[in-house]
């Protein structure tokens, strides 16, 4: 019987990744679509993360890819070719179909295809994402800032609240007033 697992170039090379690379081209335009993008593709990988090992493996290169493409389109990292940006947002949108070449309804099979297409794309972008690595472990860590630096205002809250007002109460005792009139 012949293998049919789906090999991540054949899966590039296909008509649908065709029109999904052009799709992905204008999404290099709209960097707001692209966040929204890889928010969308984080949700659904953290969904599928528990399916197994093989899902495992997928997480760890969506959310290096992830890095990678937020970094470019940010302007921070630099020097990446937009054909890898490009092909990378095309990854990811494969990704996040539903209805692929594989439907993601089945179960296990339909992240095969999705899993394949990755992995063949972090592969044929080794070198990219080994500098990539090598750029983001070289980052100092941004150092967050107060929201504002302005001092805190006073509170006029009554500091008795929740406590008995009166000496005949009891910590935990609830006084419920009832209206038996009609």
């Amino acid at each position: 019987m012949e293998n049919t697992r789906p090999e991540g170039k054949n899966i590039a090379d296909s008509p649908l990744f065709q029109n999904i690379l052009k799709k992905a081209e204008r999404y290099l335009k709209h960097p707001s679509l692209v966040a929204s993008l890889l928010n969308d593709a984080f949700k659904k990988a953290t969904a599928k993360k528990s399916v197994g090992s093989l899902a495992a493996e997928a997480w760890e290169s969506l959310q290096l890819l992830s890095r990678m493409i937020k970094a470019a389109m940010a302007g921070e990292y630099k020097g990446i070719p937009s054909t890898t940006v490009v092909g990378g947002i095309a990854v990811i949108i494969y990704f996040i179909m539903p209805i692929d070449l594989i439907p993601d309804f089945i179960p296990v099979l339909g992240l095969l295809d999705d899993a394949s297409l990755l992995a063949w794309f972090m592969t044929s972008i080794k070198s990219e994402l080994d500098k990539y690595k090598a750029w983001e472990a070289s980052r100092p860590f941004p150092v967050e800032t107060p929201q504002s630096a302005a001092p805190t205002a006073m509170h006029n809250a009554d500091p008795s609240f929740g406590t008995p007002k009166y000496s005949d109460t009891t910590d935990g005792h609830v006084q419920i007033e009832r209206n038996t009139e009609q």
